[in-house]
């Protein structure tokens, strides 16, 4: 047995948990089908209002399946790395897995809700789901090494593993300062200020970690 099969078995023992959960979907859609109506809300504009609909076979089994693979595919990234800069046993990738698979799972119990008929303030758990997905990013991504398939992958971070690390460090923390705002922004009553707070949140998110390295790759060039 090669080393990448065996360090994917040592890490879904570990992990048995994390496809556990996500198999729950599975089950909860195939005991409430019945009670599912033959088109569902299957997207909602920024309201929180739905604005589109399909059959509910999209919302009862392909968002549990898309949380599937999105798990196994960052389970088999070290396997495809070219290079090997990834292992699964690092600390910042059990992370994203985790957080990435929760936060799947939330969203698949909001939208169920709604096809369900349950009248919930759907814009308010999903900030406040991605505030917590934006927090638990920020913590993996103080650790994460250069790679081609995750990070702030700028050209001055991938041109400088210096850049690369102090731009991770710091955009870490902004992640989790950024990811407890929002869940905060959440509880914001006026629904249009607590939209634009989120909204401004996202733009420090993506924009500082890209102004940081680049100033940084400026500094270390001088």
């Amino acid at each position: 047995m090669s080393a990448s099969k065996i360090s994917l078995t040592s890490t879904l023992r570990k992990e048995w948990y994390v496809p556990l959960i996500l198999l729950i979907p599975f089950l909860v859609s195939w005991s409430v089908w019945d009670l599912l109506p033959e088109q569902v809300p299957i997207h909602f504009n920024i309201q929180g209002e739905a604005d589109d609909w399909g059959p509910r076979w999209i919302n009862a089994f392909l968002m549990p399946l898309i949380g599937l693979g999105l798990y196994f595919f960052l389970l088999i990234i070290p396997a495809i790395d070219p290079k090997n800069q990834i292992e699964n046993k690092q600390e910042a990738l059990r992370i994203i897995r985790i957080a990435t698979s929760l936060f799947m799972v939330v969203v698949y119990g909001v939208v169920m809700g709604q096809s369900l008929g349950y009248d919930w303030n759907i814009t308010q758990i999903i900030f406040a789901a991605t505030g917590l997905l934006f927090l638990l990013l920020g913590q993996a991504m103080k650790s994460v090494k250069p790679n081609y398939f995750m990070g702030i992958r700028t050209p001055w971070t991938l041109e400088n593993e210096h850049v690369w690390n102090r731009t991770h460090a710091w955009s870490g923390t902004l992640w989790v300062w950024g990811g407890g705002a929002m869940m905060a922004s959440s509880f914001i009553p006026n629904e249009s200020f607590m939209l634009g707070f989120f909204l401004a949140i996202i733009a420090v998110l993506v924009l500082g970690p890209l102004i940081f390295s680049f100033l940084e790759h400026r500094k270390v060039s001088e």
